[in-house]
C-alpha cells in the first residue's frame, strides 16, 4: 500500500543531490550579485571600516557585548580588499549561516513517522535558505557590518550544546554568554531553545528562558552605555535591507573619485543622470578635475549650488557627509576638507574609517604639520591593507611620487587663513583666489557658485576681481552670464567688446530675448532650442 512505501537509496540520492544543486546555485547566484551588481556598496564598507593590529585596539572590542562577533567580523571584512574577496567572504558567511541552520533544525523532528525522510531534509534546508536569503538582504545595507552575520551564526551554534545535554540548566547559563559574545545573536538562540523545550512539552522552562533573555540587556545596558534599542540588536543595525541601485551608482562615483579615476567618474555621472545632489556633485567635481566645469555645468541637472559644495548640518545625509571632503581637498582648502573629514568620520560606523584617516593623514602632510600626520600614519602602519601606504609617506621618507604630490598641493595653501562660517562657501573661496589668483579650479567653483545661485552682482564682481578683462576669450558659459549681467548695468555695446564676447552669442542672446518677449515668458517655446544655455537656467530654474 502506499503507507507503507518507502523511497528506495537511488531515491534518496536523488533528492540529495538535487538539494545539493539548489544551494549550490542559490551560492553562485549570491556571488555574482556581489561581485558584478553590487560591488561598490562591499567596497565602500571596507572604506568605512579600519581594523588595527594593537593591543588598545583589540581591547576595544570589550566595551560592548558581541566582541567575539565584532572582532571576528570586522577581521573577516578585511578580505574585501582584495578581487573577489567581498563577494566570497559573504557567500561563504551566509553558506555558514545557512548549514549551522540545516544542522540545528536537524534536532527538530520536522516530519511525522509516516513521511518520507526527504521531505524533513526539503523542509530543512528551505527553512535555511529562507533565513541565508533574508541576511543576504540585509548586507545589501550600506552600512551593514558583517559582525551581524556572524552573531547569528554564533548565536545557533550555541544552541546545540543545549540540545545534546537535553538539560535546561546549559540554556540558562548559556545565554548570558551568547549575549557576551555575539550579541542580538542571543535572540536566534533564545528562538531555537522556547521551540526545543515545547516540542519536549517543557512549558515551564521554555517562559524561563524568555524571561532571562529579556533581562539580560536591561542589566548589562548601562554598563555598555548603550540605548534601550542598542541594547537589544546590538551589532545589528537594521531589521531588513534591499537592493538598492541607485545607492550603488552613487558609491561607484565615490569610490573611483577616492581613486583619483575622474573621466570614469565624468562618464558615470553623465549615463546615469540621476538628478540627485550627490550625483551632481560628482558629475561637477569630475569635470572641474579636467578643467571642464564651466564648459558642461550646463549639460547637467543642477540642483542650483548643492550640486557645487556640499553644507554641512544636521540634516545633511550620510553619504554627502561623507564625501563632502573631496571638493575642497582638491581645491586646496585644507581646513574646510578637515572640518568635513572630521564630521564624517564622527558619524562613520564605530567613528572607524580608513578613508577618512587616510585623508586626516594627507590634509595634515600637505599643512606640514609632522606630529598630526604622524598620529594617523602609525594608526596606518598598524593596519595589514594600509601599512605600505603609510610607509610610502612618513615625513622625511616620502618616494619620489609622494613628494611631487605634496609639492604640488602646497602650491594652492593660503598663505593667510580667514575666520569664516562653515558653510559660506563664496567667502572661502574668495580666500583661496585672494592667495593664489591661479587657482583656476577655485576660480570656476567661484564663479558658477555665483551663477547657480543667480547672484549676477557677485559674479560680475568676481570676474572684474579675478579675471583680467580682455585678455581672453569667456567660454560659452561665461559669455552667456556676462551678456546679463551686462545688461543688468546698462552697459553699451564697446563693454561688450571690452570682455570680448563672441559675435554668435550675442546674436543668440538677442534672438532669445526676442524669443522671450514674444512668447511673454513662457518657457515651453524656448526649452528645445536654449534649455542647455545659462539663459534659460537664470530665468526658468527654481530652488526647493
Amino acid at each position: 500500500m502506499l503507507t507503507n512505501f518507502k523511497p528506495s537509496s537511488r531515491m534518496k540520492s536523488t533528492s540529495k543531490y538535487l538539494a545539493m544543486a539548489v544551494v549550490a546555485l542559490w551560492a553562485a547566484v549570491c556571488f555574482v550579485f556581489f561581485q558584478w551588481f553590487y560591488l561598490y556598496h562591499l567596497v565602500y564598507r571596507l572604506q568605512q571600516q579600519l581594523f588595527l593590529y594593537s593591543g588598545d585596539y583589540i581591547s576595544s572590542y570589550f566595551h560592548h557585548p558581541a566582541w567575539l562577533a565584532c572582532l571576528s567580523g570586522d577581521f573577516i571584512t578585511q578580505f574585501f580588499y582584495f578581487n573577489f574577496g567581498g563577494s566570497l567572504t559573504i557567500t561563504v558567511s551566509l553558506l555558514l549561516l545557512g548549514v549551522v541552520c540545516y544542522v540545528a533544525l536537524g534536532r527538530f523532528k520536522l516530519n511525522s513517522p509516516k513521511q518520507s525522510r526527504g521531505i524533513g531534509m526539503w523542509i530543512k534546508m528551505l527553512l535555511s535558505l529562507a533565513l541565508i536569503t533574508w541576511e543576504a538582504l540585509r548586507n545589501c545595507g550600506i552600512d551593514y557590518e558583517l559582525s551581524s552575520t556572524i552573531s547569528l551564526i554564533g548565536g545557533i551554534l550555541l544552541f546545540l550544546p543545549c540540545v545534546r545535554y537535553q538539560r535546561w540548566l546549559p540554556g540558562v547559563f548559556l545565554l548570558p554568554l551568547c549575549y557576551w559574545l555575539f550579541g542580538y545573536g542571543v535572540w536566534a538562540f533564545l528562538l531555537l531553545a522556547v521551540v526545543y523545550e515545547i516540542t519536549l512539552r517543557r512549558y515551564i522552562i521554555a517562559p524561563l528562558l524568555v524571561i532571562v533573555a529579556l533581562i539580560i540587556p536591561t542589566v548589562i545596558r548601562q554598563q555598555y552605555h548603550l540605548t534601550w534599542k542598542q541594547a537589544y540588536q546590538y551589532p545589528a543595525n537594521s531589521f531588513f535591507n534591499k537592493p538598492n541601485f541607485t545607492h550603488e551608482k552613487l558609491l561607484t562615483m565615490a569610490v573611483e573619485s577616492s581613486f583619483g579615476h575622474w573621466n570614469k567618474v565624468a562618464l558615470l555621472s553623465e549615463k546615469e543622470d540621476l538628478h540627485l545632489n550627490i550625483s551632481t556633485y560628482f558629475y561637477n567635481l569630475s569635470h572641474a578635475m579636467q578643467g571642464r566645469l564651466p564648459d558642461q555645468l550646463m549639460n547637467e541637472y543642477q540642483p542650483g549650488p548643492l550640486g557645487l559644495l556640499i553644507p554641512l548640518g544636521p540634516d545633511t545625509p550620510l553619504l554627502s557627509l561623507w564625501c563632502s571632503n573631496e571638493v575642497w581637498f582638491q581645491l586646496g582648502d585644507m581646513t574646510m576638507a578637515e572640518h568635513a573629514t572630521l564630521l564624517g568620520m564622527i558619524f562613520s560606523p564605530n567613528h572607524r574609517s580608513s578613508s577618512m584617516v587616510m585623508r586626516l593623514a594627507e590634509i595634515n602632510m600637505i599643512n606640514g604639520d609632522t606630529q598630526a600626520s604622524m598620529k594617523y600614519l602609525r594608526m596606518l602602519q598598524k593596519t595589514w591593507l594600509y601599512k605600505g601606504w603609510a610607509e610610502q609617506r612618513m615625513p622625511g621618507k616620502e618616494d619620489i611620487k609622494v613628494q611631487g604630490w605634496l609639492k604640488r598641493k602646497r602650491a594652492l595653501l593660503p598663505v593667510q587663513d580667514s575666520l569664516r562660517a562653515v558653510n559660506d562657501h563664496t567667502l572661502s573661496l574668495r580666500a583661496l583666489l585672494n592667495n593664489h589668483p591661479d587657482n583656476t579650479m577655485a576660480l570656476d567653483y567661484l564663479l558658477c557658485y555665483d551663477l547657480l545661485t543667480k547672484d549676477m552682482a557677485a559674479f560680475m564682481t568676481d570676474y572684474d576681481m579675478y579675471k583680467k578683462i580682455g585678455a581672453e576669450v569667456p567660454n560659452r558659459l561665461y559669455s552667456e552670464a556676462l551678456l546679463i549681467g551686462l545688461m543688468k548695468r546698462q552697459a553699451t555695446i564697446e563693454d561688450v567688446k571690452r570682455y570680448r564676447i563672441m559675435p554668435d552669442v550675442l546674436q543668440n542672446f538677442n534672438e532669445y530675448t526676442s524669443l522671450y518677449e514674444k512668447n511673454k515668458g513662457d518657457g515651453t517655446a524656448l526649452q528645445l532650442q536654449y534649455r542647455k544655455t545659462y539663459w534659460f537656467y537664470y530665468h526658468f530654474a527654481t530652488f526647493k
